[in-house]
Order: C-alpha cells, then structure tokens, then sequence
C-alpha cells in the first residue's frame, strides 16, 4: 500500500509542478493557489467527509480505501514546482528544436534533473503513510488487512499488555523506513537544501 501511494504521489507530484513551473494558461495562479489553500485544511476536518464518500463507494474494508485518498499530494505539487523553477527553460527549448515531444521531455530531461528533490519527497510520503494509523483504523475491519500500526495497536489490552510482541513488532516496522532513509540519505539531504533555497 505504500510502495503504490508513494509511487503515485511521486509521478502527480511531478507532473503538475512541471505544468505549474512551465507551462502558461489562464487561471494557472488561482488553481496553484486553491491547491495551496487545501494544505490549510486540517486533515481532521475532512475526516469524516472522506468515510462518508469511502462509504457510498463501497470502498470500506478493502486496500483500495488506503490508497486512493492519497493518490497526490499538495505539499508534493508546491515541492516539485518550486525545484522546476530553478531548471533553465533553455533545455526544454533545446529538447523541443531537436524534435521531443512535451512527454518526452518530462520524461528524458525534467525528471531526471528533479533526482533530490524527488527523494525527499519520497522519504516524506514513505514515512508517513508507513506510519498511517487513524485512517486504517476507522475504514477497517477485517485483520487481514490491517497495516502494521494498527497490528501493533492490537498488542495492548484494556488491562494488559505483550511487551515483548510490542518491542519486536516495533523492531520490525522501523527497518523498512531506516532501510528506505540509508538507500535516499544523500539525495534527501540535497533536495532538502536545493527546494530550501529556490524562491
């Protein structure tokens, strides 16, 4: 489920903060704005509207439910269009004379030149979706398709709790984001500082 979302997140991140950063139209500032104002919501509020719609589509209780809420990000859109900027509109002018098409060019020469910025965001999205808790919790029902946190969750009791199960499911779920961290560490660090800097 994660992989997916952070897959996703990073192919429409891209993509619109390359429409954002390099393309003219009309409305394009409103529509950054909007998207930029849904940031402000806070994700509490839009809660129980989101079960309610998960509802209607009969998407609770399956793994659907988990990802396609979190198919974009707006905070991967603001990051992404903010590092497109610093990339010289000479290049795309350059691909477009040598006869690339508008995808090719997203393809062959922004995404390539976006690497830290793009593993930054990555780092963001792993992990906190690695960590989702309160929307497993109240779509699912079935165990077999709870995530990790909420498995955890399951080993402490009104009364008791296993430690020793606690300690080692703990053990366990941390590796994957430590690995993912270690794998992207330079890149992160450099999209940290470069996406820091852009105005």
């Amino acid at each position: 489920v994660t992989l997916i979302i952070c897959a996703c997140q990073l192919f429409t991140s891209s993509l619109v903060g390359f429409v954002f950063a390099k393309y003219q139209f009309i409305g394009r500032d409103m529509l950054f704005v909007g998207i930029l104002a849904t940031m402000m919501v806070p994700w509490p509020v839009l809660l129980i509207p989101q079960y309610v719609i998960a509802l209607n589509l009969g998407l609770i209780n399956t793994r659907a439910v988990l990802i396609l809420p979190f198919l974009y990000s707006a905070f991967g859109i603001f990051l992404m269009r903010q590092f497109m900027h610093s990339i010289p509109d000479e290049l795309m002018d350059a691909a477009r004379i040598d006869g690339a098409s508008e995808p090719m060019i997203f393809a062959r020469i922004i995404v390539p030149l976006t690497g830290p910025a793009l593993a930054a965001l990555g780092i963001f999205t792993f992990m906190g979706n690695w960590d989702s808790f309160v929307w497993p919790l109240i779509t699912l029902s079935n165990e077999d398709l709870y995530t990790l946190p909420i498995g955890l969750a399951s080993f402490v009791g009104p009364r008791w709790s296993d430690q020793a199960a606690i300690n080692a499911g703990t053990f366990i779920t941390i590796i994957p984001v430590v690995i993912v961290f270690l794998i992207l560490q330079r890149r992160f660090i450099e999209g940290i500082a470069l996406t820091g800097m852009k105005g």
